[in-house]
């Protein structure tokens, strides 16, 4: 990962934002869980895409939630992928008619972006 990377993940994880005046302002706590889920989101990638196709897909999902080692934090965020997995996975079009159902890296990307840009 280079610097601008960095840069660029660093602004979405940040918990305030800068107002027109240059001010801090504290993020709601809406907008702090969402920012939490979506770092979430980013760490647990790798761990969930089991076959390291660059998805996630449905059995991989379905099998780490059956597994009875996966902590209940995993849990509650697979079930939120799969709550919203068609939401997320029409984020973006990668091109790839087999992974209609697989969650991308860009997916969850371009779906925070969008649901963090509506929330003030």
């Amino acid at each position: 990962m280079n610097d601008k990377d960095d840069d660029f993940q660093n602004a979405w994880f940040s918990q305030s934002s800068v107002t027109t005046t240059g001010s801090f302002q504290k993020a709601s706590p809406v907008r702090q869980n969402m920012e939490q889920i979506k770092k979430y989101a980013y760490e647990s990638f790798d761990r969930l895409d089991a076959n390291g196709n660059g998805f996630i897909e449905t059995n991989e999902l379905s099998a780490a939630m059956n597994d009875a080692s996966t902590p209940m934090r995993d849990k509650s965020y697979i079930h939120f992928l799969l709550s919203n997995q068609a939401e997320i996975a029409n984020s973006a079009h990668e091109g790839d008619p087999d992974h209609k159902d697989g969650i991308s890296r860009v997916d969850l990307e371009l779906y925070f972006r969008l649901v963090l840009s509506r929330i003030k």
